[in-house]
This record gives C-alpha cells, sequence and structure tokens, in this order.
C-alpha cells in the first residue's frame, strides 16, 4: 500500500510542477555490471523502454513473484519475499529548476556518506549513479521480529551488490 501511495504521490508532483530530466552519465556504468545478456522475459518487457541505467538486486533477477512498474524516467520492482517485500526504484526527474549557481545549493548538493535508515519497520538507503536518484527498501511484515528489517546487514548485502540489468542510452 505504501509503495502504490508513493508512486500515486510521485505522478501527481510531475504533473504539476515545473521540474524536468536529470542527465544520465552512462560513462560511469561499470563495464563489468553489463554481463547479464539473458534476463527474465518479465523483467526484460518491464525494463525495456527505461531511459536510465537499471539496478537490480542480483539475487533476486530471477525471482518470478516481482512486480515491476516504469515508463521511460522512472521505474520500480518489487520483490515478494517470504513475510517481506523488497523495492527499488530508480528516478532521473526533478521537482523544482534551480540555479546551479547558487553556493548554497552546491554546499547541500555536495555527495554525502549513503546511510541506511530504519523508519516505520523499513529500512532503506537513497543513492545517486549515474546522476540519477536511486532507493533501494525491505518491509517486513513483522518488522521488530525479522532480523531483515531490525538491522542494515541484510539490505547491506543487497546493495553491495546490486548489478546494472538495463536501460537505453
Amino acid at each position: 500500500m505504501r509503495i502504490i501511495l508513493t508512486l500515486l504521490i510521485l505522478s501527481f508532483s510531475l504533473l504539476f510542477s515545473d521540474g524536468g530530466l536529470l542527465k544520465v552519465d552512462w560513462s560511469k556504468t561499470a563495464i563489468n555490471q553489463q554481463k547479464l545478456k539473458v534476463l527474465p522475459k518479465k523483467l526484460k518487457s518491464g525494463i525495456k523502454d527505461v531511459t536510465l541505467p537499471v539496478y537490480m538486486p542480483s539475487y533476486y533477477i530471477y525471482e518470478k513473484n516481482m512486480s515491476i512498474v516504469s515508463n521511460p524516467n522512472f521505474y520500480a520492482i518489487t520483490i515478494f519475499l517470504e513475510k517481506a517485500r523488497l523495492m527499488i526504484s530508480g528516478d532521473r526527474t526533478y521537482q523544482r529548476k534551480i540555479v546551479s549557481s547558487d553556493k548554497k545549493l552546491k554546499l547541500k548538493m555536495k555527495s554525502l556518506t549513503n546511510k541506511f535508515i530504519r523508519a516505520e519497520g523499513i529500512i532503506s538507503i537513497d543513492f545517486k549513479r549515474n546522476g540519477v536518484n536511486y532507493s533501494l527498501s525491505i518491509e517486513c511484515d513483522r518488522p521488530n521480529s525479522d532480523l531483515r528489517c531490525k538491522d542494515s546487514r541484510f539490505l547491506n548485502k543487497i546493495y553491495t551488490r546490486l548489478v546494472l540489468v538495463g536501460g537505453k542510452r
């Protein structure tokens, strides 16, 4: 339900904003991550029109129980695990026009260390690669007793093994 609400808010905010598209830096994609040529039909067809690098948890590329929502500038993949949901999304849109010469903005936009955040029983990490914003999260049915949602070790293991599975240049 939270995922659906997030997607609805994103859709409506894009309709009424003066935003635009972030520039994708394809030269920073790791060549060794581009070796996956055989993808499941559902994943391949779900991301075929996405114009940003599509990252996927390497452990779950061939998982049959997944949902994919995408358009050329956004994707969200939800993998339904036993009593939990793992979601990764990428978005190359921004909501407001900004003045790049603003010194305060440059300080705010400086690259920071990625941190795992636990809130409302969900552990997530937001990160930027190739000029694109990504988010990886896990939500458990019983977050206070499920180890995957009690600390960041499970999600960190997923995060460190993300692989590039597609995207149009």
